[in-house]
């Protein structure tokens, strides 16, 4: 038996295999990697800045209630401001905001003109009223003669995929869309509507202050990871798709 063969005479083999890189598929990698690193990065950024919005609007829904002014120049500026207004409801052009639920409950949010002592009016959110039987509002406050409010600056709501499209001609409402609000109620409205807070009293309307969400999200960092994983993908994909065919030698 010479040396090397292995007993019955079969040649012993080595299997060789190795990182060949392409220029091409490399080049192609490295771009695609670099983007979704770029993407995730710009998620943590965004993440920073969403995080510093969030502080800033809780803390100006929780700072001293300043007065609503007599003109808001600025709309963006007196989001979820703190203020109190005073004036009396036109309740006659009341608005039902329908796709609104609270403590499992199915209803509107009751939207009323509030009229200062100037004659400038102001679209205020009530609160929360529910549906007893079918398209009837469970029994509410009636607000008559001077009020005082204290509440929560909001911005109007755009519609979205998700919102079904107001239908001002029947009074059918889904998001608050002032100058649509400010033909119907034949008023001249303020920019920003007031979303009520809570006096206290029993009953309904149920006024959220605005509590029942920002509409901001922040979930950035869950974009980053996935960015980043992808990252992860591809780097083990291209070093995969890079080694070399197996190839088989005799020593």
């Amino acid at each position: 038996m010479s040396h090397g063969a292995t007993p019955g005479g079969a040649s012993h083999k080595l299997l060789i295999m190795g990182f060949k890189p392409r220029f091409w598929p490399t080049l192609i990698a490295l771009i695609m990697m670099a983007m979704v690193i770029g993407l995730g990065t710009w998620q943590l950024h965004r993440r920073v800045w969403k995080t510093e919005l969030l502080a800033t609007i809780a803390a100006r829904m929780t700072g001293d209630a300043v007065p609503f002014p007599a003109d808001i120049a600025d709309p963006p500026g007196w989001a979820f401001r703190h203020v109190h207004i005073a004036g009396h409801f036109d309740s006659e052009k009341a608005i039902w905001l329908y796709g609104r639920t609270y403590d499992g409950k199915a209803g509107i949010h009751l939207l009323v003109p509030l009229v200062r002592a100037d004659g400038a009016a102001v679209m205020v959110d009530r609160g929360f009223v529910p549906f007893d039987h079918s398209s009837e509002l469970a029994p509410y406050r009636q607000a008559d003669g001077p009020v005082e409010i204290d509440g929560i600056v909001r911005l109007p709501e755009p519609g979205g995929w998700f919102i079904p499209a107001n239908q001002p001609d029947k009074n059918i409402w889904y998001s608050v869309d002032l100058p649509a609000l400010s033909k119907v109620t034949q008023q001249t409205l303020a920019p920003v509507y007031i979303a009520a807070k809570g006096d206290g009293s029993p009953g309904w309307p149920a006024a959220t202050g605005g509590t029942e969400g920002t509409g901001i999200r922040n979930e950035h960092l869950n974009y980053a990871i996935f960015w980043y994983s992808m990252a992860l993908v591809l780097a083990v994909i291209y070093l995969m798709s890079s080694r070399g065919h197996p190839k088989l030698s005799d020593p």
